[in-house]
């Protein structure tokens, strides 16, 4: 299947998902989809129906895996099924599977019904959608676009989540400003300034719209996962963490949130449990360069030191110009008392001039562990000028004054 008819946010009600307990089936289905891993998919899904038969989202997220398939018989049952439980939770995926399968006349039917709910994909989204290019020159086609199926929220929310994707921050506050000036705003559009305000780095700002959001859909966890953002920005890691532990329960464990609780433990130096968080979502996404390096990072905290090094050497095999990742396995190799090999890792970063004050310091503890005195001292003596003050106890219980038989 082209990997062009991907369409990785699963275009139905997303609010009513962000408001709903999902089992971890449903989180392996859809971690399984965005590698293009349909079949994985479609198996994580069935388990999921297996367990609840009349779940009409599981339903309609068959039908969607079907589609990508190219099972489009099969994928119009699932449809099908689902829509007899709830009406219009699966029009949008059953025109495109329609129109896949030549019938033109259902599939305008199906789009007809799609449109006229109140949450939907945006008219231009949907007209470059290469499910609908073999009807896209017809004239029932251009005869369905004279009518404009968008009210004007519609249009706003649309243009507010444009401009965010494409991180145009003052422009989405130009947009929304003038509808949150009443007594009683939209907790979607609250949402989306707080969104530009984190992208402006106005963390104070994300947490009150996000706030005013949370009072008005209690059950929403993406409100909760995005103020928990903030606060970790804020540095404040309790609240960040209860936020997005809510979050988490709320969802059924949504492996993003996860992630995000991960950092948080982090920051805060809870490094077990920031593990513990980070090794969850990486079952889920382990192609995920980003988090693969926060897991090595952690890991060499929470002294996981085998983990961080297998993680780091497959992530410089991939990319051996980011020198982020020889520094830290030059901690991991510090850590584990393989000197030698956390110099030549802390050579490496100090050529590329990654964060000099620690490359210099650590390089300098490796030094010294292998009888490099000279050469210590003079790795810590660069340290301090950049700034950093350990380096100055170094300095003078190494290179002041004879140094004692305990090493660092």
């Amino acid at each position: 299947m082209d990997k062009k008819y991907i369409f990785v946010f699963f275009l139905f009600i997303v609010s009513t998902i962000n408001a709903q307990q999902l089992p971890e089936c449903w989180y392996r289905s859809q971690a399984a989809f965005e590698r293009g891993e349909f079949s994985s998919s479609l198996q994580w899904m069935d388990s999921c129906i297996a367990k609840k038969t009349k779940n009409y989202t599981y339903l309609v997220r068959r039908g969607e895996i079907l589609f990508n398939l190219g099972r489009y018989s099969e994928s119009i049952e699932s449809s099908l099924k689902a829509e007899k439980l709830k009406l219009g939770s699966s029009s949008y995926i059953l025109a495109k599977a329609y129109c896949m399968m030549g019938d033109t006349s259902s599939s305008i039917n199906w789009l007809k019904a799609y449109l006229v709910q109140g949450e939907k994909e945006t008219e231009g989204s949907i007209k470059l959608d290469p499910a609908f290019a073999s009807i896209s020159s017809t004239r029932v086609w251009k005869e369905l676009w004279l009518k404009d199926w968008y009210s004007t929220y519609e249009k706003l929310v649309a243009d507010a989540e444009y401009s965010n994707s494409n991180s145009q921050w003052e422009e989405t506050l130009d947009l929304l400003n003038p509808r949150l000036k009443g007594d009683k705003p939209r907790p979607q559009l609250l949402a989306l300034r707080a969104q530009a305000y984190l992208g402006l780095n106005s963390y104070e700002n994300a947490v009150d719209d996000y706030s005013i959001a949370i009072k008005r859909s209690k059950k929403n966890h993406s409100y909760l996962a995005g103020r928990s953002q903030a606060y970790i920005k804020l540095e404040k890691y309790s609240s960040a963490i209860s936020d997005v532990t809510k979050a988490i329960e709320l969802s059924g464990g949504k492996p993003q949130y996860h992630r995000i609780r991960a950092e948080a433990y982090y920051l805060n130096k809870q490094y077990q449990p920031a593990f513990d968080d980070i090794s969850y979502y990486v079952s889920f996404y382990p192609s995920d360069s980003e988090a693969s390096f926060l897991f090595a990072t952690i890991a060499v905290e929470a002294g996981y030191y085998v983990d961080a090094l297998f993680t780091l050497g497959k992530l410089i095999k991939s990319n051996p110009q980011k020198a982020a990742y020889y520094y830290i396995r030059g901690l991991a190799y510090i850590r584990t008392q393989n000197y030698q090999l956390a110099e030549i890792d802390l050579n490496i970063a100090i050529e590329k001039k990654y964060q000099l004050l620690d490359s210099y310091y650590y390089r300098g503890i490796s030094r010294v562990n292998q009888d490099k005195k000279d050469d210590a001292c003079s790795d810590w003596e660069q340290a301090s000028k950049y700034g950093n003050f350990k380096s100055q106890e170094m300095i003078y219980n190494y290179c002041k004054k004879p140094p004692s038989s305990t090493k660092w």
